[in-house]
């Protein structure tokens, strides 16, 4: 599986993690700065590109990995749909409905893969648990809690364009860091009805929220919070972003079992002892790209770990209810907005 990425920033991480999956091949890096991009390019041992309709075009490359601002996905995904590649977004999928709608239709139309990349499910310890949900470990789910907390000063929102602080390019703490906790969620309880939520502007000079807190409602009767702001100095080491690591927790529990997460630690675990018929892997995937290359190489494969499809819009859904909701000030259910009809 040959890829191109374009991105040179957070994209280079996804260079190196290519050149660590036996199933898929580095061909092209594609980046505005020339300079930048031939040399990433070439710690790589890979093409060089600046235009990234030129590189969707070259005959070596059958996947396009987007690692760019959001509002650039949509029209890469549908050009690179049109020639017949497979497309890998960085999260989030898009900044609204529509524009992931238009996403998903280009693949459909074309016959290929529309995959967001959420790194979560990668982890052995977030897998750890969802392997005992989906196997019933923890019986019929009760309640869930969800945290994505971090500092970011204002120098992080005023870097570049600025988009970071800007709702409609993707910015605002809902969508570029409480994604990750928005599809741990999905991913361990499912489907969602609905939600009630509060968000703010507490500590930055931006437009978007940075904090926010919500009841979620699922479609099996189970119920969550959400808790996610770049405003909480978590005291752990600093990341890429300074200001304190992101304090990432998810906790479940069901009428047999319970289990927490933090980071990529399981930190508490009551299960019953009992053998259980084991449905999934003992492990996922290495990443994103082994996943999907599994996937093309056996199109019947089952995978819980690929968001791809009509399950790439999950979190857009449930993005767009929750500031929906905190603007309105009321509970919004999906289903108002169209879910379950892509």
């Amino acid at each position: 599986m040959r890829v191109g990425v374009i991105g040179t920033a957070f994209g280079e991480s996804r260079c190196q993690m290519l050149q660590q999956t036996p199933e898929a091949q580095l061909t092209v890096v594609c980046g505005r700065d020339a300079s930048r991009t031939r040399a990433v390019a070439d710690r790589y041992d890979a093409a060089a590109e600046t235009d990234w309709r030129r590189m969707i075009d070259r005959d070596d490359v059958d996947v396009v990995a987007v690692y760019t601002s959001t509002d650039l996905h949509g029209p890469i995904a549908a050009a690179a749909a049109k020639a017949g590649k497979h497309v890998v977004v960085s999260k989030p999928t898009a900044v609204t409905l529509e524009e992931g709608r238009a996403m998903l239709t280009s693949a459909r139309s074309a016959g290929t893969h529309l995959v967001v990349e959420f790194d979560t499910r990668y982890l052995t310890a977030p897998y750890r648990v969802h392997k005992a949900i989906a196997e019933g470990r923890l019986g019929r789910l009760i309640q869930g809690e969800y945290a994505n907390k971090c500092l970011r000063g204002q120098a992080y929102y005023d870097e570049g364009s600025g988009w970071r602080g800007k709702a409609e390019f993707g910015g605002g703490c809902l969508l570029n860091q409480g994604v990750h906790a928005i599809d741990h969620l999905l991913w361990y309880q499912g489907a969602v009805e609905g939600v009630c939520a509060l968000s703010g502007t507490y500590a930055h000079d931006i437009e978007a929220e940075d904090a926010a807190s919500a009841i979620i409602r699922f479609a099996d009767q189970s119920i969550a919070t959400l808790t996610v702001t770049t405003t909480f100095n978590s005291g752990l080491r600093a990341g890429r972003y300074g200001g304190g690591g992101t304090l990432k927790r998810a906790q479940v529990h069901g009428v047999r079992g319970a289990a927490t997460i933090e980071g990529n630690e399981v930190t508490h675990w009551v299960m019953p002892d009992e053998d259980v018929e084991a449905i999934l892997p003992e492990a996922p995937p290495l990443n994103v790209f082994q996943d999907l290359a599994w996937n093309l190489r056996d199109p019947a494969r089952r995978s819980t770990t690929l968001v791809s499809g009509p399950s790439a819009l999950e979190s857009i859904y449930l993005t767009t209810a929750l500031r929906q909701s905190a603007e309105l000030g009321r509970y919004v259910s999906l289903a108002s907005l169209g879910h379950g009809r892509d």
